[in-house]
């Protein structure tokens, strides 16, 4: 009689562990913007091949959980980010360019919502713009990602308890055509308004918390890691300083989301260096909740996907069976920067600007020319290109974030084909993406085969209690 009493009470252990272990307290969504498998697969080509500063630790592509993920909308096999936005935080499809709505415009409640609602707290994060497509997603419902001012709006009137980013597109309705201040809104519904640094150290009486960076004349991001400057915020110290003030507020738990933006814009513009530093931003982003998780292991989940792909990116390019990190590695400025760095050395010697000055940026920021020798049929092409750009016969390359002079893409297209990185395209691509995930409930996500965007949000949602 004993020995079954034993063996019920093991059992109920049993139960209970499990029910537990299926009922995180503390959710973390990850979402890479533009993270298909080619641009996780150079991450981890990138740390196997060059000095790896972090070995000992994790890497989110290491977590014992991992699928693939199919990213198409409702009416293109191509999504965009709004679609696959909504997709990932509401569970459902949605056409191209729609937030938070279904197919049919009707509105649709997020996985952030819901969360709330069962009154965990609520942080919504991204590297780019927080009224982009995929942070809007969580608290926003429209029928165009464009309106900018209406998204904002309905930030301010979320509730959600942390919405940090880079700034807003459209804060004072000047593109909407319609007058009005977002940043009034946001202190109307008791939300302390942080810039920069300065939101590192939340003040313990705020209520909510609308933290943006310091530099609005760069809108569309925080700063590229490539570039060495990120201003004053960064992804990880994002995730950090939210993870300190929801877990001080909220004992029942809380959900975040963080986005890793610029890995999209990366991808737009073909830039194999830019890319890996947002990776590698990204990668220590999550490792700020993987601290947490270790310390809360059967109360926490983490979860890290994509939206789409974007450049159709591939380890490998022109038949040639390699990639070279170590041309990759020291490369010190994204192609946006570098173009920018051209505009400036050409607005200020004008017609008298050199080849030989050319090239000493390329050696200085890429080592073309220098560690990365050129053939003289690659130098002749890139010093026509320079000759087009003096005589004004040089059109912009546009991409979705960025333009570029043609010489700065050709010179990017050089490099990527020199460490063997492939593109095929400059905007999205139809590519599966990954998903991983470690914690409690993460079995959920395992041994799944192939899922569907929409089902991750609706397995997230069924964790709440």
């Amino acid at each position: 009689m004993k020995s079954i009493r034993i063996t019920l009470v093991l059992l109920l252990l049993s139960i209970v562990t499990t029910v537990c272990a299926a009922t995180p307290k503390y959710i973390f969504y990850f979402i890479g913007d533009g993270m298909g498998l080619g641009q996780v697969q150079a991450l981890r080509t990138y740390f196997k091949t060059i000095d790896d500063e972090a070995a000992p630790l994790m890497h989110f592509y290491d977590f014992p959980v991992a699928g693939i993920v199919t990213t198409y909308s409702a009416d293109s096999d191509v999504t965009d980010s709004a679609a696959a936005g909504t997709a990932l935080a509401c569970g459902s499809k949605t056409r191209n360019g729609m937030i938070g709505m279904d197919a049919d415009t009707v509105a649709l409640t997020s996985v952030a919502k819901r969360m709330k609602a069962a009154g965990r707290g609520v942080a919504i994060m991204s590297s780019v713009c927080i009224d982009d497509a995929t942070p809007a997603a969580f608290y926003a419902s429209r029928p165009s990602r464009g309106d900018y001012y209406e998204i904002a709006r309905q930030g301010a009137a979320s509730g959600f308890d942390l919405l940090a980013g880079a700034y807003f597109r459209d804060p004072y309705g000047i593109k909407a055509r319609t007058a009005g201040n977002v940043f009034t809104e946001f202190q109307a519904n008791g939300y302390t308004i942080m810039r920069g640094r300065n939101g590192y150290n939340i003040p313990q009486d705020a209520q909510r918390v609308l933290w943006l960076d310091n530099d609005s004349t760069t809108e569309n991001c925080i700063g590229y890691a490539v570039d060495g400057d990120n201003g004053d915020m960064t992804l990880p110290v994002m995730v950090r300083t939210g993870i300190d003030f929801l877990y001080k507020k909220y004992p029942r738990g809380f959900f975040m989301m963080a986005e890793g933006g610029a890995i999209d814009h990366m991808g737009h513009g073909n830039d194999p260096a830019g890319v890996l530093g947002e990776l590698r931003e990204f990668d220590a982003a999550v490792r700020e909740a993987y601290e947490f998780y270790k310390k809360h292991p059967r109360e926490t989940l983490i979860v890290i996907t994509a939206d789409h792909e974007t450049g159709g990116l591939s380890m490998g390019a022109d038949g040639v069976y390699a990639v070279d990190m170590s041309i990759v590695e020291p490369v010190n400025i994204s192609k946006g920067a570098f173009a920018q760095e051209m505009r400036s050395l050409m607005n200020k010697n004008g017609k008298s600007t050199t080849w030989e000055q050319v090239k000493s940026l390329m050696a200085q920021h890429l080592g073309l020319g220098a560690d990365v020798p050129l053939t003289a049929g690659e130098e002749g092409h890139l010093m026509i290109q320079f000759q087009k750009v003096l005589d004004n016969r040089s059109e912009d390359v546009k991409t979705l974030y960025q333009n570029f002079d043609e010489l700065t893409d050709d010179i990017f297209k050089l490099f990527s084909a020199k460490c063997h990185f492939g593109w095929t395209t400059t905007g999205h691509s139809g590519n599966p993406v990954p998903i991983f995930a470690i914690g409690a409930g993460a079995e959920k996500f395992d041994n799944r085969g192939w899922i569907d965007n929409t089902q991750i949000p609706l397995m997230l949602r069924g964790m709440v209690k």
